[in-house]
């Protein structure tokens, strides 16, 4: 079975044209998907106890470590089980400060052998990020649950507190449970301890009508898990052929950079749209269904007593095509990634909150020029888009035509400077960088350092009001609506 798998690895990278790793980690997230479904109706919590469920996640996941990771799986090892003894052994109020640092340390050292290297986004490189995020998560919802006063914590962190250290076979089946073990999605202990011992479908209340109405049915799963193959395949379809048309390393072929300065920023437009967004697409779509095919990801009812199945999705599709600034595209993009870092970063900092969780994700993502290029220019677009917004948009909030004018100029204006700046992310290495940058005048760059320079000469024409200084908070579509309130009564229509 071994051989006929790998062959069908080396058929499959053939095939769609992909490195041996990309075509492993595409063929182990199909296979998650197909074997989550007779995990969630054979071993429903129903039939068996969570042991057995347990038992076989950790099994399934280690043979996928076999192809995923090989001998490298050791490291994803030693960081799991340096990181338990910790946690088991340290005083609780201490160990998630110094279970963090082992974590993000070990992680920053393979990073570093990645760069060493050459190379970025190895299997193993993916998976230890995801290991960081749940080890370090787990650290600081057991100090939550053990450590400290209820009444001290905030919503997120009382939500999730563990109240007993957990087993050496919930802690490994958490890391490595097949369903997430590829490319995630990050997800709280809480969360996946309630998905194996069935408690993730305890009754619901939603209000509809004016009436209060408690919910007993199981969600069912065949219909959400259908809706995200189809737009998987819906993914490949439409924008694999793309990828030949309009290809990243375009940017850097003499015919681009001969062209009209027009043409080359729309072609780094064209590339973020059609050729680097349907990849992190196809990658988070397939994990989110492999967890939703097992029963996982289930989110409590809307307000029409539909079942949400959005606990472990990483896009919020509508609202980050929509988004007008950098702060809603974050907001609404790798959002598992979003919800680790509020929880051991933001939330926890006594000062220089933002600053200091942006500089946490640049090390959770490693140390390859185009990160360092890309944060760099995030950190300065997010400045300056605020300061625009201060200056510049209540000379526009006077009628519904200026106001969406604002908007779309806004709009256009992000995601030009945002697919400039995400070109030298995927680009990686600074020789390339530079040659993007320099046929492209760094016009990015220098365009947003003469914005903060006018914007700071320059006072607004009147003080924002609450409804206007709501930064950051809207855009084309109105306000972007958190999904983490699982389990709570909502009021319909």
């Amino acid at each position: 079975m071994a051989l006929g798998l790998f062959t069908l690895i080396v058929k499959l990278s053939e095939l769609l044209e992909l490195k041996i790793d990309e075509a492993t980690l595409l063929l182990i997230q199909v296979l998650a998907i197909v074997l989550a479904i007779p995990y969630r109706i054979f071993l429903h919590p129903t039939r068996v106890d969570a042991t057995t469920r347990h038992i076989v996640a950790i099994g399934l996941g280690f043979y996928f470590s076999y192809y995923l990771h090989s001998w490298n799986v050791v490291i994803l090892l030693i960081q799991a089980l340096s990181c338990y003894v910790l946690i088991v052994s340290l005083n609780t109020a201490r160990m998630p400060k110094v279970v963090f640092t082992v974590a993000l340390g070990i992680l920053i050292v393979a990073n570093f052998r990645e760069f060493l290297r050459g190379s970025s986004g190895s299997n193993e490189i993916l998976s230890l990020m995801i290991f960081t995020e749940k080890i370090t998560s787990l650290g600081w919802s057991i100090h939550d649950g053990l450590a400290t006063d209820r009444t001290k914590l905030s919503d997120l962190q009382n939500q999730k507190a563990v109240r007993r250290i957990p087993t050496i076979v919930e802690y490994i089946s958490y890391l490595f449970h097949f369903q997430g073990l590829a490319t995630g999605p990050f997800c709280f202990y809480k969360d996946y301890i309630d998905f194996i011992e069935g408690k993730h479908l305890v009754p619901y209340k939603i209000i509809k009508d004016g009436k209060e109405v408690v919910i007993h049915k199981e969600p069912p799963v065949t219909a959400v898990v259908l809706q995200k193959i189809v737009t998987s395949i819906m993914i490949v379809a439409i924008c694999a052929p793309l990828t030949s048309i309009i290809p990243l390393e375009g940017n850097l072929d003499e015919s681009v950079l001969k062209s009209p300065f027009i043409y080359r920023m729309l072609y780094s437009w064209a590339c973020l749209w059609f050729v680097i967004h349907p990849v992190y697409f196809l990658v988070w779509t397939l994990a989110d269904t492999a967890c939703n095919a097992s029963g996982f990801g289930f989110n409590g009812y809307d307000t029409n007593g539909t079942p949400r199945w959005d606990l472990l999705s990483n896009i919020n599709l509508k609202p980050y095509l929509l988004s007008s600034n950098l702060k809603l595209s974050i907001d609404n993009w790798h959002m598992s990634a979003n919800r680790w870092l509020k929880y051991v970063s933001y939330e926890r900092l006594p000062y220089q909150k933002q600053s200091l969780t942006f500089l946490l994700s640049l090390v959770w993502h490693g140390f390859l020029p185009g990160y360092i290029w890309f944060y760099i220019g995030g950190v300065t677009l997010i400045f300056t888009q605020k300061q625009g917004r201060y200056v510049v948009r209540p000379h526009f909030t006077t009628s519904r035509l200026r106001k969406f004018l604002y908007d779309l100029a806004t709009w256009a204006g992000h995601w030009i400077i945002l697919s400039y700046l995400v070109t030298m992310f995927q680009f990686r290495d600074n020789a390339r960088i530079v040659k993007f940058g320099r046929a492209n005048y760094f016009w990015g760059q220098v365009v947003m350092v003469i914005l903060i320079i006018l914007f700071h000469l320059k006072k607004p024409p009147k003080k924002l009001d609450s409804k206007d200084g709501n930064q950051d908070k809207t855009s084309l579509l109105g306000s972007n609506q958190d999904n983490s309130q699982r389990n709570k009564p909502v009021k319909g229509d």
